[in-house]
């Protein structure tokens, strides 16, 4: 079978050290967020995601003889990629329920020359992980990257890892976890959204909120070592434990955010907490989630893994990860200065001016790379909109 004999028009692609097939796009594809239609899933934009999910095995994993799984592999690059350029994996598990996807797929394995080590099944995904939720038939690796949510893949994902573990998870629909779909999020991920000018954190942060509670139900811990958001998806890398008492440990991590309509004032609270009024001006706030309050990346981890983006020549994913590494991890919003502009009714200095002007008077600060308009900081907001207002009026003298 080759790109000629398949049953429908496929070309050979190159990316990273593999080539495979996949279906030829319709011409004006580069215009569209994710090509659909298909007759086998394959988004030429995911190039980034497939390249991170390489950079972040090859960092995790220190020995060879690790187990692999992608359970919604469409034409089966990622995990061919991961097998090929890591040099780590002696079995490959691939899978896709759509028929033409499995024939694709069996033959990319055989231009790769992976048939010793790797499986290619058309099962249901759920089917699939549950089959290898016991013993030494779990994965190391688990990559869950559908083409919308990924909850319904999630609890059966964390079942077939091992302790120590891990799973990557990607997340396309952001309508609802933005806040554009709010009874869509609840069914989803059960939880409230919230349409604020930071939502594309808020959508990582419910993700991986959702991420540890369903590990937790299942007797495990998560740890997440990298999360970003890009383009049209939320990607987050996380370890899992086993161990009830880790477990209750990472849902520490899960809380509310309150956000202050009246005076803009922003906190959060545990999950267990009670639900307050503002504590500055006692006004009724939006209250959000549950959602992840903890640090999204571990920096140790960002800076190795961005050592090797710099040895492989990844450019875009080292560009990513160098802002990753300077950003504040452990504030769970941002501002945005086009916002505080249009409340204050001025014009916005740079976001990078309003960085080194809060760190020049002792507060953390830094650039965000969800939101080229954003910056985090662990300032008040009455002192931000003295900094802002500040930076303007030197700015316009």
């Amino acid at each position: 079978m080759n790109e000629k004999t398949l049953e429908f028009p496929a070309k050979v692609y190159e990316e990273g050290k593999v080539k495979f097939l996949a279906p030829a796009l319709p011409e004006g594809w580069e215009k569209a967020t994710s090509p659909s239609g298909m007759p086998v899933f394959f988004n030429p934009h995911s190039k980034l995601s497939r390249d991170m999910a390489v950079l972040v095995v090859r960092t995790y994993f220190e020995k060879k003889g690790i187990r692999v799984c992608e359970p919604l592999a469409g034409c089966g690059v990622r995990g061919i990629r991961l097998a090929v350029e890591t040099g780590l994996v002696s079995k490959l598990v691939l899978n896709d329920i759509n028929k033409l996807a499995h024939s694709l797929i069996r033959e990319n394995v055989k231009m790769a020359g992976l048939m010793d080590m790797a499986e290619v099944y058309s099962m249901d995904a759920n089917a699939l992980l549950a089959a290898h939720s016991t013993g030494k038939l779990r994965f190391d690796y688990v990559d869950v990257d559908p083409a919308g949510s990924p909850a319904p893949f999630l609890e059966n994902a964390v079942r077939a890892c091992q302790s120590g573990g891990l799973i990557g998870v990607t997340a396309t629909d952001l309508a609802p976890l933005c806040g554009r779909n709010i009874p869509s999020c609840m069914r989803k991920y059960d939880a409230v959204p919230y349409a604020s000018p930071y939502s594309k954190e808020t959508a990582a942060r419910i993700l991986l909120g959702f991420v540890a509670r369903t590990a937790a139900r299942v007797g495990m811990s998560v740890s997440p070592v990298l999360t970003f958001y890009k383009r049209h998806y939320i990607r987050t890398f996380v370890k899992v434990t086993y161990g009830k008492t880790l477990a209750k440990e990472s849902l520490k991590n899960v809380g509310w955010m309150f956000d202050c309509e009246s005076c803009g004032s922003i906190r959060w609270s545990s999950y267990a907490e009670p639900i307050t009024l503002c504590e500055v001006c006692k006004s009724i706030p939006h209250v959000f989630g549950p959602l992840w309050l903890g640090e999204l990346a571990s920096r140790n981890f960002v800076l190795r893994t961005m050592e090797k983006a710099y040895e492989a020549d990844m450019n875009d994913a080292c560009d990513l990860l160098r802002k990753i590494l300077d950003e504040v991890q452990n504030i769970p919003f941002y501002y945005r200065v086009d916002e505080i502009g249009r409340k204050l009714k001025s014009s916005a200095p740079k976001p990078v001016s309003m960085v080194e002007r809060l760190r020049s008077i002792g507060f953390s600060a830094s650039l965000t790379h969800f939101d080229g308009q954003g910056f985090k900081t662990d300032a008040p907001r009455r002192v931000v909109e003295q900094v802002f207002s500040e930076l303007t009026s030197l700015k316009t003298q």
